[in-house]
C-alpha cells in the first residue's frame, strides 16, 4: 500500500492552480444573446430571459415534439451539428417560445391519492 504524503506548504499552490483549470464563464457572455443554442443552453437562456420559471434540456426536447416546432427535417430551420451537438438558431428558437409561452401544468386541481387507499 502506498501512502501519499503532501507538503502542507504546497497545498495552497495546488488549489490555486486547480481554480485556474475549472472553467469560469466569460462575463461578456452572461448578458449577450448567443447566435445559436443547444437544448441545454436554450433552456438556460429561456430561464435567464424570464420566458420560463425553470427549464431543463429535457423540457426543451419534450417541447420540440410540438407540431409548430421550427427545427428539423422538413421544417423551416435545420439543426446544425456543432461539436457533436445539435444547435439551433436563436432567433427562431426564441420566436417559437414567444408564440407558444410556457405555462406549466397549472395549479393542482384535486388532492393526491395516498398509496394506501389505492390497494
Amino acid at each position: 500500500m502506498t501512502l501519499l504524503v503532501c507538503d502542507a506548504l504546497a497545498l495552497p499552490s495546488i488549489f490555486s492552480s486547480w481554480e485556474k483549470l475549472v472553467k469560469q464563464p466569460d462575463p461578456r457572455t452572461l448578458e449577450a444573446i448567443p447566435p445559436v443554442v443547444t437544448f441545454a443552453t436554450g433552456a438556460q437562456l429561456l430561464v435567464r430571459l424570464g420566458m420560463a420559471k425553470n427549464m431543463t434540456r429535457e423540457g426543451v426536447r419534450r417541447l420540440s415534439r410540438h407540431p409548430d416546432w421550427p427545427f428539423g427535417p422538413d421544417r423551416p430551420y435545420p439543426y446544425w451539428d456543432l461539436a457533436n451537438a445539435d444547435v439551433m438558431e436563436t432567433g427562431p428558437f426564441l420566436k417559437f417560445f414567444e408564440e407558444h409561452p410556457i405555462v406549466g401544468r397549472g395549479p393542482d386541481k384535486a388532492p393526491r391519492r395516498s398509496k394506501l387507499s389505492e390497494s
